[in-house]
């Protein structure tokens, strides 16, 4: 029997994945990316800390980072991550501060696929997230 572990591995690759890449996104595993030239607009699954083999508990986070503030200041990485906060200059959010109700959300996946989960974050991401990152991109 798979693992929760396993298991969310297996749903960012063949459902995720690309759902995701026909959304418009460039990437794989947990971190993706909306092509542009002057931001990186990115899209990252994280899992809580707290996950265990019987459960995975995920999140989405959603950034928009100038490329040239992201350059300039030192000790950045070259492609910044989704779930980190790199100043002022930038736009974060959870998936769920974007969702109906505004509150932080995580979703769960046990030791076999969810459908159901795949669906309500896809969802989450066309109708919510992708909308907030291109508003994000086009005010610069």
């Amino acid at each position: 029997m798979a693992t929760a572990q396993e298991t969310f591995r297996q749903m960012l690759r063949d459902d995720f994945a690309p759902a995701l890449r026909e959304l418009g996104l460039v990437g794989s595993g947990p971190l993706y990316r909306l092509p542009h030239d002057r931001h990186w607009a990115l899209l990252g699954f994280q899992k809580s800390a707290f996950s265990t083999r019987e459960l995975v508990s995920f999140t989405v986070n959603l950034s928009v980072v100038p490329k040239e503030r992201e350059r300039s200041v030192r000790g950045l990485p070259f492609r910044p991550a989704a779930s980190t906060f790199y100043g002022l200059s930038m736009w974060h959010s959870r998936i769920g501060r974007l969702l109906p109700g505004g509150h932080d959300h995580w979703w769960d996946v046990g030791t076999a696929p969810d459908p159901a989960v795949v669906d309500q974050v896809l969802d989450g991401v066309r109708d919510f997230a992708l909308p907030a990152m291109r508003r994000q991109l086009d005010r610069h």
